[in-house]
């Protein structure tokens, strides 16, 4: 059970994102490595999230609370707007309709695009980012206006000025549906750009991605990025590169455990230590192409404490420095069967789960799937690729 008291909109949005990860299998953090996984994100992506999905929906959730300002119950009137949008979209006829919020459960989706994109508004600010929630935005008492003040009150709006306007009759029509106009999308690469210059992110506004591509690093376009940027990417890599293998091994231990514990009546996996022998061979070659003998993981410290100033707990940094100066050490090849490795792995899931680690509990390892976290991480590409390819779809339109 994941539960809070109070939180603000980044700390929610970092839950959501936590829970989401449950969802993937590969992408579980089963070594204890989100705190730096989230820190490098955001350094490549700032205000992005797992949980985005379109372009558009920066857009969308601004209209929905700009046409409720001055309503009564304003912030129900811009959630009721919000659903009806959702129907809207699902009878708009396009051809494209990925990423749509409540494509399956309609208007009794629980979690709003507001929720969802809210972080993202206020860091590229189409929202003010004092407004800290979406009931402030409808408040101006709450920010320190003086409530007598009518005139104040009336031109104040917690949404940028700028803001392209929104389609006639929005939310109930909506002939483009998730298609960005050149201007709209003019827009969001402008307001990207002003608020995390120097960025992958920002770089990625002038040069679009490929759709195919499965990794930054692996993305002609994101990997032409320099300075801090590009360095911040190499270190990307270097840390997914060096990590992926420790989560391989992770996933070989299982699978050893697995074949010896668990009886040929009750597998449903056949051949999964040959599987896991053969991806950590594979992944030995990535190492030496990604050259990561030579990477200094304290590069990476330095930016993380540094310029990011990120909190990361002290036993993870340890073992993240051990395992990196391990595998340069024993060889990329040699670390199926070494016991240092082996024994570093171990040590840490039972650090990281305490009674609840799979490794040595054959009543948990018979609910293994097959891959615990067994995905190479990348820091949220997917997605930004996608709401990226949206906007330059936006660029590329007449009007």
């Amino acid at each position: 059970m994941i539960a809070w008291l109070d939180a603000d909109t980044d700390d929610q949005a970092r839950m959501r994102d936590i829970i989401k990860l449950f969802t993937d299998r590969d992408s579980r953090d089963e070594l204890g490595l989100g705190q730096v996984r989230d820190a490098i994100s955001d350094g490549l992506f700032p205000g992005t999230s797992v949980l985005l999905t379109r372009a558009r929906y920066l857009l969308f959730v601004p209209w929905c609370f700009q046409l409720a300002e001055g309503k009564p119950d304003s912030l129900a009137l811009a959630e009721k707007l919000e659903r009806a949008l959702i129907t809207t979209l699902r009878k708009s006829g396009s051809d494209d309709l990925t990423g749509l919020l409540g494509a399956r459960v309609g208007q009794a989706l629980q979690t709003l695009p507001s929720t969802i994109y809210w972080g993202s508004l206020r860091r590229y600010g189409i929202v003010r980012e004092d407004y800290a929630w979406k009931s402030d935005v409808f408040n101006p008492v709450t920010r320190g206006m003086d409530g007598d003040d009518e005139g104040a009150r009336k031109s104040a709006t917690a949404w940028s000025h700028t803001i392209p306007p929104a389609p006639g009759d929005f939310p109930y029509s909506l002939g483009r549906a998730f298609d960005l106009s050149r201007e709209e999308a003019g827009w969001l690469r402008d307001r990207i750009l002003d608020s995390a210059p120097g960025t992958v992110l920002a770089h990625l506004m002038e040069s679009p991605p490929l759709k195919e591509s499965r990794t930054p690093w692996g993305d002609p376009s994101a990997r032409a990025a320099e300075g801090e940027a590009g360095g911040l990417l190499r270190n990307a890599e270097a840390f997914s590169t060096a990590m992926h293998g420790a989560s391989l091994l992770y996933n070989l231990l299982l699978a050893e455990e697995y074949e010896s514990n668990i009886s040929d009546e009750r597998r449903r996996l056949q051949t999964p230590v040959s599987d896991y022998r053969d991806s950590l061979t594979q992944w030995a070659g990535r190492a030496t192409s990604t050259r990561l003998q030579d990477w200094d993981v304290r590069d990476l410290w330095a930016w993380v404490f540094g310029t990011a100033k990120a909190t990361i707990a002290p036993g993870t940094e340890r073992f993240i420095s051990d395992w990196v100066a391990l595998i340069k050490v024993e060889g990329f090849d040699a670390i199926a069967d070494d016991s240092a490795a082996r024994k570093l792995v171990r040590d840490r899931e039972r650090w990281q789960k305490g009674a609840l680690a799979r490794l040595g509990s054959p009543k948990r390892l018979s609910a293994w799937s097959g891959a615990a976290g067994a995905g190479a991480l990348t820091f949220r590409w997917a997605t930004v690729r996608d709401i990226v390819l949206d906007i330059h779809a936006g660029l590329g339109r007449d009007a």
